[in-house]
């Protein structure tokens, strides 16, 4: 929890007991009325990708484009495990299959051109494709000065049999990956604008840094967040 919104927990605490204390006194409050204001839960913003994760087995499949990974190798593998573990925490007994094992199977599988065939070989029941268009820690010219910018296309697909002439699922047949969510994601960090490098970070733990607020950011399309969390509020490594 960052500062401002444990700042933010402490101040909605302090109103809950100013607001119970003065309820119990009045005569005849409704215990409903009295229930909503004693709530002590941060205010939520809901995903926009309504397709639910709970329960599911997940891969993420990670491709970065030449110009967004060109001097980061490890990017599609750093990323994946990233928003893996963000799943974990955040989705209950949701199975995410291991960015390494993904990673093998991209290999084992260069010429691979639609998500259904990682999704069925891991036999999951969502595919989450992460398309990378670009990821960049300094603007163009500044060496010494450290700015993220990441573009990241993403996708899911649901893993379906498919339906005959009356709409029954054919279970004979592979299932096939149909899309349920598309959308950009585009971040920047700080927004304050680039920071030097001599303030205490270095270029290499600005990456660790980014790569994961890029991660915690696309999060935000499949999980819901509180509504005072902000990306700027991220620490940057040291």
């Amino acid at each position: 929890m960052t500062p401002r919104s444990l700042a933010s927990v402490k101040l909605r605490l302090a109103l809950v007991a100013l607001a119970g204390g003065t309820l119990i006194a009045i005569n005849g409050c409704d215990p409903r009325t009295l229930a909503y204001f004693l709530q002590p839960w941060e205010p939520m913003v809901a995903p926009p990708c309504q397709t639910s994760f709970q329960g599911k087995k997940v891969v993420i499949l990670c491709h970065a484009t030449s110009g967004a990974n060109e001097d980061y190798s490890s990017l599609e593998r750093d990323l994946n495990r990233e928003l893996s573990a963000i799943l974990r925490k955040k989705v209950k007994k949701i199975t995410v299959v291991d960015a390494d094992k993904v990673a093998t199977w991209v290999e084992a599988h260069p010429m691979w051109n639609d998500p259904g065939e990682v999704g069925r070989d891991f036999d999951a029941d969502l595919v989450i494709f992460l398309e990378v268009e670009q990821f960049r820690l300094q603007s163009p010219g500044d060496l010494n000065m450290l700015h993220g910018e990441s573009k990241a296309h993403v996708q899911v697909f649901e893993m379906r049999y498919p339906r005959n002439s009356k709409d029954k699922p054919i279970t004979d047949q592979p299932k096939e990956a149909v899309s349920v969510w598309d959308e950009y994601v585009e971040t920047s960090f700080p927004n304050r604008g680039p920071i030097p490098i001599d303030t205490g970070s270095s270029r290499s733990k600005f990456r660790i840094t980014f790569t994961k607020i890029v991660a915690k950011e696309i999060s935000w399309q499949f999980i819901e967040h509180a509504e005072d969390d902000s990306i700027q509020d991220s620490r940057i490594e040291k």
